[in-house]
């Protein structure tokens, strides 16, 4: 019957061994399918989780151009995706992507700047495939195929970001995994799982044989046999490590895979000692089990301990001791036992980065600038959960608001909002979508800040809503220098007007809406490089300032005023006829005459040009009424070129002989000097003319220096002769800017330079000094010494001559020197 029974057991053998192997194979199977399922699912938690906290309103300031690096808005977002990928190690790079003609271009990566994986803003995602495009297309987050670039095999995690009033995805956060590392993850999912039923079917298989040892001798040594090698091949290939432990001491016998777990042969093993090869902060607890056991208090022990490998890294496994001596009585000393590990080194990897990855999202609860909730979906948003944050937000705590204990969280929301947001919610939920919306609320001090709400709908099994979870973040401050960001790119930063960005995006706007007549005005200042060169920038800043408030008075609500060029402006006036056009800019030009009968310094007076243009048809486009203003205004500007410059440049020599030294007679003597020695020296009509000029107005630029260093009473010192050094290059440039005087700005600018050499500004020596101002060294010489000035008194004439002839060949140039004392000589003078 016994016989009968192990036959058919026999028989039936193979049979209960297949349906074990395909058993062992589907728990294997479903054990990888549901690994891979969650591996999936962390990385689209972990990318939605990381996109929700990326700033939309900064997105907003990339253009994805290499300018983008410097603004403050891409070091935040650049700064935030290197820590994100810092504190996640599995995350190989993180990336945002625009859109742009139906390509991806990089908008700000997680890699630092030059490296060779650094990708700059506006670099083009060559690589990119029909999944890159699918979240901008459908809105939905993607997690990729394996996918091959020029920096690897990746799984992205793909994220789309939306627009939060419009619902368009503006942008494209994802993030890469390696694809070998997760396969190497189910590779050893599947190791483990395999590892188990071959264990199972090692187990049956030796039970079987066990079972077997009362059968006929030939059969018991048919199955010994059998049973030695299977038990062999189980050894051999066994997906975790066994080892024989000899005397307490040595592994006299290990199989393969207990080798390469500790990274040892056989021969290496025999000279090892277990407690050399464990971790030292393992010895203790696994000695104190190990002495036990040794000394047959128990039977054997489990622990999870650390192998050290040769090269000192540390391996994790779960290893089991047990006693291979079956005679109880045998004393326990010397003893064998057997040591069977399993490798758990990744399970352990896992472990902590599943607790890192808690701690970083405990961490960010922390340190979110908001809070996370849980709501019921009703009416009154009731709070089910809300994180610390809460107080820090509302002012309310935390108790306050659950379950509507002292107030709703709608009672918080601003009333414009409530409704608003009741629509957006459902809506979004409806079509199982994430919820974004700025909005309102008012916290207990009667603070009123601007939130960002991103969340989402928790669904039952029957897609019925069973709860709202998301965040609400503080974007007060961001809103608030998003307004201002808004203001400083529409507006003048000196004028406050509008700049020339808002005037062409209006232009176009007006011109779309193609209801004309629609009238151009634009005026220009006259004269404003005269007067930077003359009294400095900040007089012309002055000046343009000045009529920006001038214009700025006589434009109506509707009139856009913008500042267009540095001292041109353009108004565009929409429904404003030819002969209203006319009227407006005849109002403008009466404001300045009114405006510089009240200033006295005609210097200061602002002169500007002005033309106007119309589009009067739907057909004529609004940039030839534009054309057509500039056309006029520059035709004023040639007529009343020469007046404009007249006056300016009278106020300003005026102005320099009030202030200086120099008066007018004194200009008036040397002008008489020269003259003296130009004839002498038989020059041309056109240069006596250019020198008498020239002798009037050298020192014209003497009006761009300090009164108290012209008027010093004393020696000026070194920085002080730096400055007044300054005075030929002023008066160079106001001459260059002057009709009329362009012909003498080379002999200003050298006035002050020397025969030998050691003059300023230019260091020129010799004939290299224009003629005319090689006359006027000397002249302007001789009438410094023989006048009175603050600091000193005249000389006399006899000691000026001297001075001159000693100077002559050393600071004079020596042939003029010598006619100008002949002439002087020869006249009563």
């Amino acid at each position: 019957m016994r016989s009968c029974y192990y036959r058919m057991l026999r028989k039936y053998s193979k049979i209960i061994i297949i349906l074990m192997i395909l058993a062992g194979v589907l728990f294997a199977y479903q054990t990888v399918v549901d690994y891979q399922n969650e591996v999936n699912r962390n990385a689209l938690r972990l990318a939605e989780t990381a996109q929700a906290f990326i700033p939309v309103g900064m997105l907003d300031k990339l253009q994805a151009k290499p300018e983008d690096t410097a603004l403050s808005e891409y070091q935040h977002i650049k700064n935030s995706l290197i820590k994100f990928k810092q504190l996640n190690k599995n995350v190989e790079f993180a990336y945002l992507f625009t859109r742009i003609d139906d390509k991806l271009y990089f908008l700000v990566d997680s890699e630092p700047s030059g490296t060779d994986d650094y990708s700059p803003p506006g670099q083009e995602f060559y690589e990119a495939t029909d999944q890159d495009m699918q979240p901008f297309i459908n809105g939905e987050t993607l997690l990729t195929d394996p996918v091959t670039d020029r920096w690897g095999t990746w799984i992205s995690a793909l994220v789309p970001i939306k627009d939060p009033y419009s619902g368009e995805v503006i942008a494209e956060f994802g993030i890469d995994f390696s694809a070998e590392e997760r396969n190497l993850g189910l590779f050893l999912r599947i190791i483990h799982s395999l590892a188990i039923v071959l264990s199972v079917l090692a187990v049956l298989a030796i039970l079987f044989r066990l079972q077997s040892k009362n059968m006929d001798l030939n059969d018991l040594s048919i199955k010994l046999r059998q049973s030695e090698k299977l038990f062999r091949k189980v050894f051999e290939q066994a997906p975790i490590g066994i080892a024989i432990v000899k005397d307490f001491t040595t592994m006299s016998i290990i199989n393969p895979e207990f080798s390469r777990i500790v990274e040892r042969s056989q021969e290496q093993m025999l000279k090892t000692s277990w407690v050399d090869m464990t971790h030292p902060e393992d010895i203790s607890a696994d000695l104190a089990q190990f002495e036990k056991f040794q000394a047959g208090e128990i039977d054997g022990y489990t622990m999870e301990k650390r192998y050290l490998t040769p090269e000192g890294t540390p391996r994790w496994v779960k290893m089991v001791i047990a006693s291979l001596n079956m005679n109880t009585e045998i004393e326990s000393k010397g003893r064998d036992h057997l040591c069977i590990v399993e490798d758990i080194h990744d399970k352990k990897c896992m472990e902590v980065a599943l607790r890192e990855s808690e701690r970083n999202k405990s961490a960010l609860l922390s340190n979110l600038p908001g809070l996370a909730y849980r709501c019921k979906y009703d009416r009154e948003w009731t709070m089910q959960f809300l994180s610390d944050g809460c107080f820090a937000l509302t002012g309310y705590h935390t108790e306050q608001l659950l379950n509507n204990n002292d107030l709703s969280f709608n009672e918080l929301i601003l009333p414009e909002y409530r409704e608003i947001l009741w629509k957006e919610w459902d809506k979004v939920l409806s079509a199982h979508q994430r919820f974004r919306y700025e909005y309102e609320i008012i916290t207990a001090s009667g603070e009123i800040k601007w939130v960002l709400e991103m969340g989402q709908g928790v669904y039952n099994e029957d897609a019925s809503i069973e709860a709202l979870e998301g965040i609400i973040i503080d974007i007060t401050e961001t809103k608030e220098q998003y307004l201002q960001i808004q203001y400083m790119n529409n507006h003048d930063f000196m004028t406050g007007l509008y700049n020339r960005k808002y005037y062409e995006e209006a232009k176009v706007r007006i011109d779309r809406q193609n209801v004309p007549p629609i009238s151009v005005i634009i005026a220009d200042i006259n004269g404003v490089r005269m007067i930077n060169d003359a009294f400095g920038h900040k007089e012309g800043d002055q000046m343009i300032v000045e009529t920006g408030k001038i214009i700025k008075s006589c434009c109506r609500d509707e009139d856009i005023l913008a500042r267009t060029g540095g001292d041109e402006f353009s108004i565009l006036l929409p429904n404003t006829d030819k002969k209203c056009a006319y009227e407006r800019m005849r109002t403008i030009v009466k404001a300045f005459e009114t405006y510089n009968q009240n200033i006295t310094d005609k210097a200061r007076y602002i002169n500007v040009a002005i033309g106007f243009g119309i589009k009067q048809t739907v057909q004529k486009s609004i940039n030839v009424a534009e054309k057509e203003a500039e056309e006029s205004m520059h035709k004023r500007k040639i007529l009343e070129r020469k007046s404009y410059h007249s006056a300016i440049l009278s106020s300003v020599t005026a102005t320099m002989f009030a202030r200086s030294q120099e008066t007018e007679e004194h200009a008036e003597r040397m002008s008489g000097y020269c003259k003296m020695i130009g004839e002498k020296m038989q020059l041309s009509p056109k240069d006596l003319s250019d020198l008498e000029l020239f002798a009037m107005l050298h020192d014209i630029g003497k009006v761009g220096i300090d009164d108290r260093i012209l008027n010093k009473p004393g020696k000026l010192d070194e920085d002080e002769w730096a400055v007044m050094r300054t005075h030929p290059e002023i008066g160079y440039r106001i001459a260059m800017s002057t009709p009329g005087l362009e012909s003498i700005a080379d002999y200003i600018l050298s006035h002050h330079e020397r025969w030998d050499g050691n003059g300023y500004p230019q260091r020129q020596k010799g004939k290299e000094i224009p003629l005319l101002s090689r006359i006027l060294a000397v002249v302007d010489a001789y009438d410094a010494m023989t006048e009175d000035r603050v600091y000193r008194k005249a000389m006399s004439k006899e000691d000026a001559v001297k001075e001159i002839k000693d100077k002559a060949g050393t600071q004079f140039d020596p042939h003029v020197a010598k006619i100008f004392l002949e002439s002087l000589a020869s006249t009563d003078v």
